[in-house]
């Protein structure tokens, strides 16, 4: 397991700004010895992984052109996050859902409802106007300034709130990756929604977390987590740069 976080430690370290990377450029990334790192990408040479240039610096081969092609070109957003949403909606015993914006509104996607009586009711199809609620804010913290300006005006009218303050709220959401709302859309509900990123690194749908805010509040900390640790999933699974957590541990020579 521990070879296959190095060899996927290498892959991540290059971006569209970091095309190509020397050899102790790679090893700090994924903080490993230069030597240890000498024989990963010395190895994904010779697999025909890796490119090394004249300048002696590395970059992703073709390979991965072709590999690419190979992803069934049907796998949309619901695919990659359904089986995802279920198992946090089977841990939690919680409403998931999976939310996107049309216009100024923001739209249910997808859902997959808990078995408890008291329960959160979401249903696919269901146009909610953007403003109060975690998914709205998650949604709305990711959009261009040209889009969201002329919806925050809208927002501010009906809500009475300042663009100042609605502003600084987008902008803490997007500082701590997440939002958490209780009771703002509907009395005695509660949501924790995160953005999904996709390969170029856009943030188009969000996922949610819906419940009793009687159970959401008592477990918060902990849902948050697995919110976040389930958006991770999906966003890599959709091609999304996210934050490799590799347990990389420094070799002896």
């Amino acid at each position: 397991m521990r070879a296959v976080q190095r060899i996927l430690g290498v892959f991540e370290c290059f971006a569209v700004d970091a095309d190509s990377l020397t050899l102790q450029e790679i090893a700090d990334r994924i903080q490993l010895p230069k030597s240890t790192t000498f024989r990963i990408v010395q190895s994904l040479e010779r697999a025909g992984y890796l490119v090394r240039l004249e300048n002696q610096q590395y970059c992703l081969s073709f390979r991965f052109t072709r590999l690419a092609g190979l992803v069934k070109s049907t796998l949309g957003i619901r695919e990659i996050a359904r089986p995802i949403m279920a198992e946090l909606s089977e841990r939690v015993k919680e409403t998931v859902s999976l939310h996107t914006i049309s216009g100024s509104d923001r739209v249910c996607i997808d859902v997959v409802h808990s078995d408890s009586p008291l329960r959160s009711v979401t249903r696919p199809g269901e146009h909610i106007p953007l403003g109060a609620g975690s998914a709205s804010k998650v949604l709305m913290a990711y959009l261009p300034e040209k889009t969201l300006s002329p919806l925050l005006t809208k927002i501010a009218r009906t809500t009475k709130k300042t663009r100042a303050s609605l502003l600084q709220e987008l902008e803490k959401v997007r500082g701590q990756g997440y939002a958490v709302s209780h009771g703002e859309r509907l009395l005695g509900v509660s949501a924790i929604s995160a953005p999904i990123l996709d390969v170029n690194g856009e943030v188009n749908y969000c996922l949610s977390l819906n419940g009793p805010s009687v159970r959401v509040q008592a477990h918060e900390k902990d849902f948050t987590k697995l919110v976040l640790k389930a958006v991770e999933g999906i966003s890599r699974q959709f091609g999304g740069q996210i934050e490799v957590e590799l347990e990389l541990e420094a070799e002896s020579d």
